[in-house]
């Protein structure tokens, strides 16, 4: 089947910044809007400030889905694997309502603060072939394996260290969370290496082929639970351990993550009012400047 006369789904879950969350969408659809089919916009029960999303959701009509969980999760697992039981609380789990309700074969996850330089789903769709899912592979700034210029995005299935060389590494080449590796290393599986995921920023994951081997009906975590180190890092080691293969693509060409403040804030200016206000103004900016956005 030809990749590109199959629709894509959009997954963003929302956590304030409402500005920014309409620059993403609206530098979306200007630039692969013949892909999408649905967005699903996941807003997050819990928000820094009264929601502001309905211009939104007005602008793109039924095209867009809103949810909106009744728990919020932040970057907490559920405490209690009996409760993914019940869609009330899997639900609540980042990205995981759209991942469920999606009936296309492709689910493009983004984060709320992207900007959409050129058709980045085109070259998504042409460039995944086999693989299960395509996007930026590895938080490698803060990887002691890229560090120590052993492993690289592109060949993070050929550097398969055991164990004990993993925390080696951690002492040779400290790095921001190297200190929890005791913790979230599995000495039986230390391979993919705590910092490598598929980074949902902007990635595009094949449905058809992940879904069954992912909660809730397959053994692997939900790709944006919050688990090890960050969002996606154990559904990345569980797919790849259950033989699941991954495409390196910088994006950076076509989208631009954290674009306001180019140094990757998104969490920061969560706690961050002044860097908060200065990324949403300027976004507020760019929604009047390029899509006539009247307040």
């Amino acid at each position: 089947m030809n990749p590109l006369k199959s629709s894509v789904d959009v997954a963003i879950n929302a956590y304030g910044k409402p500005y920014q969350t309409a620059i993403t969408l609206y530098t979306l659809m200007k630039h692969s809007g013949q892909w999408i089919n649905r967005i699903y916009f996941v807003e997050e029960a819990k928000q820094p400030e009264p929601s502001k999303y309905q211009f939104i959701l007005d602008h793109f009509g039924d095209k867009i889905v809103h949810y909106k969980p009744s728990i919020w999760l932040w970057t907490n697992n559920v405490k209690f694997p009996f409760l993914l039981k019940f869609k009330k609380f899997r639900h609540a789990i980042r990205y995981q309502y759209p991942w469920e309700m999606s009936d296309q074969k492709y689910l493009l996850v983004l984060h709320n603060d992207v900007y959409f330089k050129e058709d980045l789903v085109k070259e998504y769709l042409e460039g995944i072939g086999s693989a299960s899912g395509i996007g930026r592979i590895g938080q490698c700034w803060g990887c002691p394996a890229y560090e120590a210029k052993l492993c690289y995005p592109e060949m993070y299935t050929q550097y398969k260290p055991p164990y004990a060389e993993v925390l080696q590494l951690a002492k040779d080449y400290p790095q921001s969370r190297t200190h929890a590796y005791p913790r979230v290393v599995d000495p039986a599986a230390p391979w993919p290496l705590p910092e490598c995921r598929l980074n949902e920023y902007v990635a595009l994951i094949d449905l058809e082929k992940t879904r069954k081997d992912t909660l809730p009906l397959g053994k692997a975590a939900a790709f944006g639970a919050y688990d090890r180190l960050d969002v996606g890092v154990k559904w990345f080691a569980d797919l790849n351990n259950m033989g699941h293969t991954f495409k390196h693509f910088d994006y950076d060409p076509y989208a631009t993550h954290s674009w306001v403040s180019l140094r990757n804030a998104g969490h920061d200016a969560m706690f961050n009012k002044d860097l908060y206000k200065h990324e949403e103004a300027v976004a507020l900016q760019v929604l009047k400047d390029e899509f006539g956005y009247q307040e």
